[in-house]
Parts: structure tokens; sequence; C-alpha cells
């Protein structure tokens, strides 16, 4: 039979586009169907491009406050927030029209409307009244992910203005990470209920900007998942910083002006409700993966519990060649582990032999004034995995002189075990916090991932001085010989 094309491609973020670049760099005739006017999907219209933009100013206010300390005697006139808005804005707007680029040079036809898998090989594309069928020999779903409500709470969707409105008559509206990264005023007080990546973010943007912040934690610390050392550093430099932090809480009411949250005390199990400011709830408590469209029960691709398309090692569906990648996939929601992802299914489909995604040895990553980074095993996942003699190192940063000259600390986790096939000490887990670790987190992931044995590991050279260095002494100190670190 013939098709219309090789690979079409339902969703154009960073699964989507990765799996289109890399089947037509295959030689394979390519589509994406993209329902929004921009391609790139969440992560670089309302996700990791905005967001580290706002940081990257959040960084620039943060070293302008601390200037003095250098003897430099610098103030911060006034935030212009329309004009923040519109940097980035514009730093959106490069990276998508690169993108948009580098698929035409690719020969990738982008197609836009909402489409839809009627069953194998064929997809429809609805654009306003227009439906239009095309064929494929391999469909790739791509579809994303959405903000998760809070239970009980219904976002308030809006434009600016009507954000805006809602504020000012203090109504306390819930809002989504989207709707976040649209304001165009200040915040005075802002409520933020999550412990995650967005949750951390948003809160050390706005509170750079001036604004009060405090994070409603289900549990006693954010990012409850990862390293407790981790997440303690974190919580500990994000308060210093000026983040208020209410633990054991959840969120009852918002309006008048104000939240009501209810606040365990985890020692008796008494609840207090209290009552703080608030001109709105950033709402950041994880994302779903967007398979609710009717067509993938009536397609019948086969989903877990959780809405996950569920696919084996190298992305199949359950349908005749069809495949899934990013978010609707079981595994970290993120752009790079989508990436990989892509690389693995787009080399399947060109008969190669990839290697399919580990998703252990994937870093998950939050950034800030501090980075926090996390791959592989915790110590304590480590053990209930089955793996032998696991040992933890835990060295702080302070020893590190360009940590200290930037007045920051820091946290580097080492977990190591003894390997089943050769009896030889491995690195099975790095954890980070510290600044710029995210830019150490790719050194550390190829340690993990190609099982380097540890000594060998600890032999690695980081220039001087470095941030980085802090990971070659870690690996020191692990293998029992450190240099620069107690």
């Amino acid at each position: 039979m013939t098709y219309d094309y090789d690979v079409l491609v339902i969703g154009s973020g960073p699964g989507g586009y990765a799996t289109a670049l890399r089947t037509s760099e295959l030689g394979l005739k390519t589509a994406v169907i993209e329902m929004h006017d921009s391609v790139g999907g969440t992560c670089l219209n309302r996700g990791c491009i905005p967001t580290k933009a706002y940081l990257t100013a959040a960084h620039t206010l943060h070293d302008a406050h601390r200037a003095n300390a250098w003897g430099l005697d610098i103030s911060v006139n006034g935030i212009d927030m329309s004009a923040l808005k519109a940097a980035k804005d514009k730093s959106v707007a490069g990276v998508v029209k690169g993108l948009s680029q580098h698929m035409k040079a690719r020969s990738i036809d982008v197609i836009h409307g909402v489409g839809s898998l009627n069953k194998a090989h064929i997809v429809s594309v609805t654009d306003g009244d227009n439906t239009r069928e095309f064929s494929a020999d391999h469909v790739i779903l791509a579809t994303g992910s959405y903000a998760s409500p809070l239970p009980g709470f219904e976002f308030f969707r809006g434009d600016n203005e009507a954000i805006s409105h809602a504020i000012e008559n203090k109504q306390v509206p819930i809002l989504s990470s989207d709707e976040a990264l649209d304001l165009e005023q200040q915040p005075q007080n802002v409520v933020i209920v999550g412990a995650g990546a967005i949750a951390l973010e948003f809160a050390q943007f706005w509170n750079a900007l001036g604004t009060q912040v405090t994070v409603l934690l289900r549990k006693d610390a954010p990012l409850s998942r990862w390293d407790t050392h981790i997440s303690s550093t974190v919580m500990r430099t994000l308060k210093r910083d000026g983040i208020h932090f209410e633990t054991h809480s959840r969120i009852t009411a918002a309006g008048e002006g104000a939240v009501t949250f209810t606040s365990l005390n985890p020692k008796n199990g008494s609840e207090q409700d209290k009552t703080i400011p608030a001109d709105f709830v950033l709402a950041a408590i994880g994302h779903s993966p967007n398979t609710q469209a009717e067509w993938f029960t009536t397609a019948g691709v086969a989903l877990d519990n959780h809405g996950h398309v569920i696919t084996d090692d190298c992305g199949r569906t359950n349908l005749e060649n069809v495949w899934a990648v990013g978010d609707i996939t079981h595994g970290h929601m993120l752009a790079h582990e989508a990436f990989e992802q892509a690389l693995v299914v787009s080399e399947c489909i060109a008969g190669l032999q990839p290697t399919p995604v580990d998703s252990m040895t994937i870093p998950q990553v939050v950034y800030g004034m501090i980075d926090a980074v996390s791959i592989g095993y915790t110590a304590k996942q480590a053990e209930e995995a089955g793996f032998i003699d696991v040992q933890e190192t835990v060295v702080p940063q302070l020893s590190n002189p360009r940590v200290a000259m930037l007045g920051s600390n820091g946290t580097t986790v080492i977990v190591s075990a003894v390997s089943n096939e050769n009896s030889e000490r491995i690195v099975i887990g790095v954890h980070m916090a510290g600044p710029q670790a995210s830019e150490v987190a790719g050194a550390a992931r190829e340690i993990i991932h190609n099982r380097i044995p540890l000594h060998n590991a600890a032999n690695a050279l980081f220039a001087h001085p470095t941030i980085s260095e802090s990971l070659g002494e870690s690996l020191l100190k692990a293998d029992g010989r450190p240099l620069n670190v107690r």
C-alpha cells in the first residue's frame, strides 16, 4: 500500500518534533500535526523555555541584591513587568522560530489542526469546519500533558486582563503555570501549592521580584521523593532567601484576598486552620497525560490506570505501527527523556537496534538560585531494589571556592554499590543541590548510564576552579581518597 507519509506525528512537543527530526534525517517522509499556531509544545511555549527566561532575570536580580558584598553600589530602581514579559516572549519566539526553520530544512511538513487516530495508518486532522485524512506507514502519538487541577478547585481561565481584574477584586484566582507565565503585573503575595520543579522555580522567580511567596507542602519538605539531603538543602536555602514553607498543609479555601489552609501537626495529629493574604494561587501539583480524547478509546489505544499509553521498551503501542513518546508514556515528564524516546522510536522504525531508554538514568532537574539534580537511585531506593553493599557519600560544597564566592551552598550525594556483573563498585546515583548543578548533570548521568566503576569515575578531571569540581571531589571521597574535602 502507498501511504501519504512514512511517519506521521501527532503533536510537536519535544517528543514529537525530535521524532520528526530523526525520522526525516533517516530518509523517511515525515509530517507533524500541531493543534496550536506554534510548534514546540508545552516545553518551548509554556514550560521549559519561558520559565528559564524568567529565572535568568531572577538571577540578575539576585546578584544585584548581593552586589554590596563585593563593594559594588548597585540598586534596582524598579521592575517593568510588561517589559520583562516581552523579553520572555522574545526568547520563546526565537527558539520556536529556530525549530520551525530546522523542521523546514529537514523537509518536514507541519499540518495545523487537531489530529486524531482513526485506526492504524489513518489519521484525521480537523481545522475549524474542515477535516482531512492522511495515511502513514507509522503513526507517532505525542500529545503531551496538561496541568493537573487542585482537587476541589477549578483553574481560572482567562487572559491577563481577566486575571488582573480578578486579583483587583480579591477573588484569588487559581492559576496554572500557563496563566502565571503571561502575567503583566508583579504580585504582592502568592501562594503556591506543590513541591516539585514548577512550584520551586516559580517560587524563586517571584521571590527575586520581591513578592511574598508561601509554598504549601503536603509533606515535610519539597522534592519529597528525592534524596533527603538534597531536599533539605534546597528548602534551607530557599528559606534563607525569604520563601516561606508551610509543611503538612492542604488548601481549603481561596477568596476575599486570602487563602485558608489546614496545617497538620504530625507529632500529635492536631490540625490548625490558617489564613494568609494572597493575590492568587499557583497550582503546581504536577501534570497528567493528555489522553482524554475519545479517539484514544475508539482507536483501541491501550492505557494504564493513570492514563499513560502502554508501550514496550521501544515505544510500540498495542496497535500495529503506532508508537508513543513523551509525557503520555510512563516515566518522567521531561523534555530530555522525550528526546531520548524519540531517538529510540525513530531508529526502531528505520530498522536499527537502539538501546531502550532507562528512566532511572534520566536527570531530574530543578532550576533556580541553586539547582537541584537527581539521577539514578537514592540509597533507600537502591537497598529496596536489592543492590549489594550500598554506600552513600554525602559531601557539602562549602569547600568549593566558586560556590563560596557566590555566597551559596550545596550538597552532593554519591550512591554506589557492588556490581553483580564483575564485583566492582559502581556509581548508581548522583544527587546534587548547588549553584549551576544542572550544568554537571550530563557528566553525572554518563557515569551512571555507562556503569563506570567508581574508581575510574573518580579519576575524572574537572578544571580548577569550577563549580563542577564538586562532583569530582565527591567521587574521590566516595572512592576513599578525598583531596580537598574531609
